[in-house]
C-alpha cells in the first residue's frame, strides 16, 4: 500500500511560499467542483448537508466534509470511491461528517486498494481530534468496530485509513500544510466557529485554487489570506445580517463574506450551507455582498458542477 502523506517537515517550506507560487495558470478544463450537499443540519428540503467533491481529469479525487445525504449524491454524481485520495474535514459537527462510516462500509464492495487519508482539526473538551474521531467511528472500540480492519494495521484489509490531525489554535491561527501528493497541494487555517475547532481549506490543483470557508464567524479574520487570488471561494451562508447571539458567535454574516471575498480578490463566490433563516433571504444577502464584492454571487444546488 502507498504511503499517503509526506513527512510534515518536508511540507513546511511549501507552506511558507506565496499562495500563487505553485499555481501557475488555472487549467479549468481539467478541474471541476461538484456540490454533494449545500445545506446545514436542519430538516429543510431535499438538499443534503455539507459536502463537496473535487474532480481532476474526470476522476473524483477529494472530498471535503461528508454531511448526511451526501453519500447518495456521491453515487448520483457517477464518482468512483476507488479514485478518492483524501477526505478533508472542516470539523466534526454531525452535518459535516455523518456519512463517513457509510463511505467506509460501501468501499468494502469496491476494488479500492489505495490508502485513504483523513484530515481534520485538533480537539478540545467539546470535540475530539481527527485521529480520535476516526477511532471513535471505526476503531476497535468505536461505534462501528466491525470496520476496524480498515484502521488496524494488524488486520487484513484492501486498504487502510490514515487520520492526520491538523493544528487548530486560537492563539496563533497560521496557514499550515494539510496534505499533498503529485497533483494536489492542500493548506489549512484555523477559523472561529464558537467553541468548536474548525478549519478552512485551500486546495490547489492544475494551477487552480479552490477555498472552503467551512463554518466560521470571521473573528480570526484568517479567511482573506487563505483565499488570496482563489478561483473559487465556497462560503457558508448560515445566518442573515441581523443575526445575533449564538448564531452570530458561530457563523459569518453576509457583510463579512463580501468583505473577505473582496479583500482576497476571489474570482467566483459560491454560497452554501443555507439554513431556514437564510434560504428566503438570498436576494438581500447577495445585495449586501455586492456592496463590497463586485463579482456575481451564486447559490448552487446539490450536484451542480462549477469549473474554476
Amino acid at each position: 500500500m502507498k504511503t499517503p502523506l509526506a513527512p510534515l517537515a518536508l511540507l513546511l517550506p511549501l507552506a511558507l511560499m506565496p499562495m500563487q507560487s505553485l499555481a501557475g495558470k488555472c487549467q479549468s478544463q481539467r478541474v471541476k467542483l461538484q456540490m454533494l450537499g449545500v445545506r446545514g443540519p436542519e430538516l429543510l428540503d431535499d438538499q443534503a448537508s455539507t459536502s463537496y467533491l473535487i474532480w481532476l481529469d474526470d476522476k473524483a479525487r477529494l472530498l471535503i466534509d461528508t454531511g448526511p445525504g451526501s453519500l447518495q449524491n456521491f453515487k448520483r454524481s457517477g464518482a468512483d470511491f476507488r479514485d478518492i485520495r483524501a477526505i478533508l474535514y472542516s470539523h466534526f459537527h454531525v452535518d459535516h461528517s455523518l456519512d463517513f462510516p457509510g463511505y467506509i462500509k460501501a468501499s468494502y464492495f469496491t476494488a479500492r486498494d489505495r490508502d485513504l487519508v483523513i484530515t481534520g482539526p485538533s480537539g478540545n473538551r467539546f470535540m475530539p481530534s481527527a485521529k480520535t474521531w476516526v477511532q471513535r467511528e471505526i476503531g476497535d472500540h468505536g461505534s462501528y468496530a466491525y470496520l476496524s480492519d480498515f484502521l488496524d494495521p494488524a488486520l487484513p484489509s484492501a486498504y487502510k485509513v490514515h487520520a492526520e490531525t491538523l493544528n487548530w489554535s486560537a492563539d496563533a491561527p497560521d496557514i499550515e500544510p494539510a496534505w499533498r501528493d503529485a497533483d494536489f497541494r492542500v493548506t489549512a487555517v484555523a477559523v472561529h466557529h464558537g467553541p468548536i475547532p474548525a478549519l478552512a481549506y485551500r486546495v490547489e490543483v492544475a494551477g487552480c485554487a479552490i477555498v472552503f470557508s467551512g463554518d466560521m464567524n470571521g473573528d480570526f479574520d484568517t479567511l482573506p489570506k487563505l483565499a488570496m487570488g482563489a478561483d473559487i471561494l465556497v462560503a457558508h451562508n448560515a445566518i442573515p445580517e441581523d443575526a445575533e447571539g449564538v448564531a452570530a458567535f458561530l457563523h459569518m454574516k453576509p457583510s463579512y463574506i463580501g468583505d473577505a471575498a473582496a479583500r482576497a480578490g476571489v474570482k467566483k463566490l459560491l454560497l452554501t450551507h443555507l439554513m431556514a433563516r437564510t434560504i428566503d433571504r438570498r436576494e438581500e444577502t447577495a445585495r449586501l455582498i455586492h456592496q463590497r464584492y463586485p463579482h456575481p454571487v451564486r447559490f448552487p444546488k446539490d450536484l451542480d458542477v462549477i469549473r474554476p
